[in-house]
């Protein structure tokens, strides 16, 4: 009878050991993030940075402020995009995509974004 039950337990240890690599990893990225958000607010208010099309930063102008910081972030973004790439078994570039038009929707008025064409646009 034991045995039994620890056969059927098997499949939900194994589907919980794979998941929980993911989550373990994404809090520090999280915290990170967390950490940046206002960085990266000044920087988009100022017009200084945009989202781009593929869900990462870029610089709007020449001027490259806090580059580290928009570095860092972009980092971070690309292993997150990488762990929901592997939860939905599907690819890098699809999850940027993705990523990239989720972003422009939640851009505010007057913050940059890239469109399609890669052209720098004030929504």
């Amino acid at each position: 009878m034991n045995t039994r039950k620890l056969v059927k337990a098997i499949p939900f240890l194994m589907i919980f050991l794979l998941v929980l690599p993911s989550y373990v990893a994404a809090d520090p990225i999280k915290d990170r993030m967390i950490k940046r958000l206002p960085v990266i607010a000044d920087l988009k208010t100022k017009g200084i940075i945009g989202e781009d099309n593929r869900g990462y930063l870029g610089f709007v102008t020449g001027n490259r402020a806090m580059e580290d910081v928009i570095a860092a972030e972009n980092a971070d973004r690309k292993a997150v995009y990488e762990i929901f790439a592997k939860q939905q078994n599907t690819g890098l570039e699809v999850v940027e995509t993705v990523q990239g038009a989720r972003k422009v929707e939640k851009a505010n008025p007057g913050e940059f974004y890239q469109n399609r064409e890669e052209q720098w646009v004030k929504k």
